[in-house]
């Protein structure tokens, strides 16, 4: 198993590339996916980012 988190506690602040939107999660997501992720773990967020 190969496991991804695409965003965990982090928040935009620390870093751009967090995946933030459920449409960059999907994205994240799909990529991980063709990279050879089975397994994906995400935290999901309010709109203000918290978990």
């Amino acid at each position: 198993m190969l496991q991804v988190c695409l965003n965990g506690p982090r928040t935009a602040a620390d870093s751009g590339a967090v995946p933030m939107s459920p449409a960059a999660l999907a994205e994240a997501a799909r990529q991980a996916v063709a990279a050879g992720a089975t397994d994906i773990h995400v935290h999901p967020k309010t709109p203000c980012g918290r978990d």
